[in-house]
């Protein structure tokens, strides 16, 4: 399955990975595979960056990991905000105050566990069953727990970057759609992980992020090849010249690549890379 040479033999300039599901195990680690696969890929010249829903800090600290370091950009907070590993800023969406104070509100009327991120911090509402139960780390650093968040923000007056509402997955689809109408238009509501769904900026998409990378660098959508494994990467699969679902997604992600590869527990990307490389 080699691609069809259009540029130095590799038709992709520019890769694009999702973090949690893609690169990055359950246990959050990083096989050796996926660290050879990306390798090769710089070999042949290609740029390469990581799209995910996770804020800076965290994104910095796996990108690292992946070899990214310098003035490599790093696509976070689901897109809102593109900054290098160096720290220097290149894009940074934001939400309206009001706007967020509607979510905060409708989120608490019924009884949602909601996280406003900052930069570099969130303010989050009292711990849920669904938090304890969910959520990797209940002491993120960074992390203020206030007992409104609605009322932190209409006090502080900050912009978030993005809200996200923790509940249990089996109670997520009874109220996933009514979030989405009422938003609809003015926000990008979107499920990350089965626990996890986020409110951003409708500009604050991985998708609008990959464009802005794509102009900067001279690059068209069709030299983009782009793996994820959740609802909050269709839109950069579909963005892509070449979207890759991996592993275990739903039939809207599947519905949203060209290609699906194994999960990252079978080293479904690296194993992708290698076929597109014509190496097995």
């Amino acid at each position: 399955m080699a691609v069809a040479a259009d540029r130095n033999g590799f038709r992709f300039a520019l890769g694009a990975f999702d973090l949690d599901g893609t690169v990055l195990r359950r246990d959050l680690t990083i096989t050796e595979a996926t660290l050879e696969s990306l390798e090769r890929l710089r070999g042949i010249g290609m740029r390469l960056v990581v799209a995910t829903g996770r804020r800076y800090e965290g994104a910095r600290e796996y990108a690292r990991r992946l070899g990214f370091g310098g003035g490599d950009p790093v696509i976070c907070y689901g897109g809102s905000m593109v900054r290098r590993m160096n720290g220097e800023t290149l894009l940074h969406r934001t939400l309206p105050v009001k706007t967020s104070l509607e979510v905060l509100r409708w989120a608490a009327e019924r009884g949602l566990h909601a996280r406003v991120f900052l930069d570099g911090g969130i303010v989050s509402s009292p711990n849920t069953s669904a938090v304890v139960r969910h959520m990797r780390y209940l002491k993120e650093p960074g992390l203020s727990v206030v007992d409104s968040p609605a009322e932190w923000l209409e006090r502080s007056g900050e912009r978030p970057v993005k809200i996200v509402f923790v509940d249990h997955p089996e109670e997520i689809g009874n109220w996933l759609g009514e979030a989405r109408e009422a938003f609809r238009g003015r926000l990008f509501v979107t499920r990350s992980l089965p626990h996890y769904v986020e409110v951003g900026n409708p500009a604050g998409t991985k998708s609008k992020a990959l464009a802005f990378l794509c102009e900067r660098w001279g690059l068209e959508r069709e030299e983009v090849l782009a793996f994820g494994d959740a609802e909050n990467d269709i839109d950069m699969l579909r963005f892509a010249g070449h979207g890759v679902a991996v592993g275990g997604m739903n039939a809207a992600v599947r519905e949203a690549a060209d290609a699906v590869a194994a999960p990252i527990e079978e080293d479904g990307v690296a194993r992708y890379i290698g076929r597109l490389l014509g190496e097995a």
